[in-house]
């Protein structure tokens, strides 16, 4: 008989999760500790990466946090030195870094664009090469890249190169995916709705945005931190071994209704 117990447990797999101080980051990083994983977290935010140490430890498990500036290419390729160095082998990736710079489409700089590209895009691809390549001597890996609904759908403004970034996330998850595969690598990513963290909080916070939004999604709410944790857990778990080059909605519904 088929023994399906434990398929999503993470028992003594390596996590390097990018951006891990972070509002998705640092509850996907706890999340994988509980379930047996060793954490590693890259952040700019050392102070802030190191304030789940305690937590992952009390779960028996190995911590690591490394200052990382995700957009300098000698920044991740050193990171996958230490990391590697320190754990032996990475056996999944998070892609959690990210930002958006609210600002009409008429009125986006070159500066502003560069700065949300570079970290929502651009980041992702040099972080995943680097890592890439301990996973492709390995072969094995789970890479998961945060994309958003955004990816897909518009906004009324204010998003233009957030919006433009995560459409490029699900392309270039795809394309590794298809680059990979023979690796035995796999890259999916997940696309929330809005979900509170630091980042949006002011706009959650505001009444009339909040409901008009909800009114929006199906299940009548907005997405929560314990939904894409959930979500990352499954995708980065032997229990997705045969899923890559997906992008899995964590949206309530709001992509299959006008």
């Amino acid at each position: 008989m088929e023994n399906y117990k434990n398929m999503f447990s993470l028992k003594n797999k390596n996590a390097l999760i990018i951006g891990g101080a972070g509002g998705l980051g640092k509850p996907i990083a706890t999340a994988f500790a509980q379930n047996g994983a060793n954490i590693i977290i890259a952040d700019l935010r050392i102070d802030q990466a190191n304030e789940i140490k305690d937590s992952v430890e009390s779960n028996g498990k190995k911590f690591l946090a490394i200052k990382i500036d995700i957009t300098n290419e000698q920044n991740t390729e050193d990171m996958a030195v230490i990391a590697q160095k320190t754990f032996g082998r990475i056996d999944i990736l998070v892609n959690a870094a990210g930002i958006n710079i609210l600002k009409k489409a008429e009125e986006y700089d070159a500066k502003t664009w560069d700065r949300v590209i570079n970290i929502n895009l651009k980041g992702i691809h040099l972080t995943t090469k680097a890592i890439g390549k301990i996973m492709i001597q390995q072969r094995y890996g789970r890479i998961l890249n945060i994309s958003s609904v955004r990816s897909i759908l518009g906004m009324s403004q204010d998003y233009i190169a957030y919006c433009a970034s995560k459409g490029g996330v699900n392309m270039y998850t795809k394309q590794i995916a298809c680059e990979w595969a023979k690796y035995e690598i796999t890259c999916n990513a997940i696309a929330p709705t809005f979900t509170r963290t630091p980042i949006n909080a002011f706009q959650l916070d505001d009444p009339e945005f909040y409901n008009k939004l909800i009114k929006r999604i199906p299940l009548g709410r907005i997405c929560t931190v314990k939904d894409i944790v959930a979500a990352a857990l499954y995708l980065c778990s032997d229990a997705a071994s045969f899923v890559t080059g997906q992008i899995l909605g964590i949206d309530g519904g709001i992509t299959i209704i006008q």
